[in-house]
């Protein structure tokens, strides 16, 4: 038997202790990415934990939201995913899945929310889990793109992927972007976080899309950084910036959470000299994986640059449950929904219109996936 409970303050030593045993655990279920989340004063954090003998477990990260169209609970909220991790592999799994997912389900009801949506971690063969206890009323399959790095370096750090011991458009690039008068800086100040979000902001309304609020940025730079979970990179073309990314990571698991290039300066390839600095940097530190995240279709040119450097597939479920009428989302557009839960997957908003419910799509551009579809980010290179 498990005693579940939200984690407390009281709790967050022996809870760190808990994720260093947990092989895959994300940033995501740090407790520094909740304290950005919580920053932005829109997200309630209920970090949900399951404990055997006074010892923790297995942990679900959940986050309220409440609007006046309904409120929801998700693990699934500012470009970021999480799911469940515990530190037990024998043949209690099972039932800690089942107490957390359970206990979920009595929190979202409590917080009168219409609905709650949790996303299975891509790295672990766990969706039976879900499906069984969870008994999602709509699903959504989204891949997400990624990099072992033992593909790509031996323990020496040099190259052994294929790709990279050939001619061809990747080599071609990174000896561009290294011949070009410009520099990597680690720099984590302020004054060039502003700079780099400025160069943000333009492409994203360059692409069509909503840029991520600076305030996400800063709160990165406060809690993130000075805890060695996360990276800002800049490069520069003497002392401007011309691009950047943020990396967000914990133990083992490197996220790219967003790069962004000044659009002028393309032609030095600056984001391949990003990727190829953090790729050796994550090698260095013990990283082993290093997540791209998702991408909007698998034949779109964002794809096929992740790909080339050797990336493989991982697949996550988004699943959610009903628990209210969603009556009012039925009469709005996808706009007006986006703007309702921005920053917030919901449901796909395909069987949304329809009389389906559970259903299985790869059409990312149809669901509500409330941000700005990642649109995204990068038009890198």
């Amino acid at each position: 038997m498990f005693e579940i409970a939200i984690l407390s303050n009281e709790e967050e030593d022996a809870y760190k202790n808990f994720l260093e045993k947990c092989e895959w655990s994300l940033i995501q279920h740090c407790t520094e990415w909740r304290n950005t989340i919580m920053d932005l004063g829109k997200d309630k954090p209920f970090f949900i934990i399951a404990k055997e003998n006074d010892k923790i477990v297995g942990t679900l990260p959940l986050y309220y939201y409440e609007c006046e169209l309904g409120n929801l609970l998700t693990t699934i909220a500012w470009h970021s995913i999480s799911g469940i991790v515990c530190s037990e592999t024998n043949a209690s799994l099972r039932a800690i899945y089942k107490a957390l997912l359970d206990y979920c389900l009595v929190l979202a009801r409590d917080l009168n929310c219409t609905a709650i949506s949790v996303a299975t971690n891509p790295f672990l063969d766990d969706k039976e889990y879900y499906l069984r206890y969870f008994k999602p009323d709509y699903v959504l399959e989204n891949f997400i793109q990624y990099i072992n790095l033992g593909d790509i370096f031996d323990e020496k750090g040099n190259w052994i992927h294929p790709n990279y011991l050939r001619r061809n458009n990747l080599i071609r690039n990174l000896k561009k972007a290294k011949s070009q008068p410009t520099r990597i800086s680690e720099e984590q100040t302020q004054g060039n976080v502003d700079e780099w979000f400025k160069i943000h902001e333009k492409r994203m309304k360059e692409l069509d899309a909503t840029p991520i609020p600076k305030r996400l940025f800063d709160r990165v730079l406060k809690n993130m950084i000075p805890k060695g979970k996360g990276k800002f990179l800049f490069v520069l073309d003497e002392e401007k910036i011309i691009s950047g990314g943020i990396f967000i990571f914990n133990k083992r698991i490197m996220d790219v959470y967003m790069m962004s290039i000044e659009s002028e300066h393309a032609k030095y390839r600056p984001n391949y000299l990003i990727v190829d600095h953090m790729l050796r940097r994550s090698r260095e530190n013990g990283i082993s994986i290093f997540n791209w995240q998702s991408s909007d279709v698998r034949d779109s040119g964002v794809y096929k640059w992740k790909e080339q450097w050797g990336s493989r597939e991982g697949i996550s479920l988004y699943l959610t449950k009903i628990l209210g009428s969603i009556s009012e989302w039925r009469k709005l557009d996808y706009h007006a929904l986006k703007e309702a839960y921005k920053w917030h997957y919901v449901l796909p908003f395909n069987l949304l219109k329809s009389n389906s419910s559970t259903n299985f799509t790869t059409k990312g551009e149809l669901t509500l996936f409330l941000q700005s579809s990642k649109k995204r980010l990068e038009r890198v290179g």
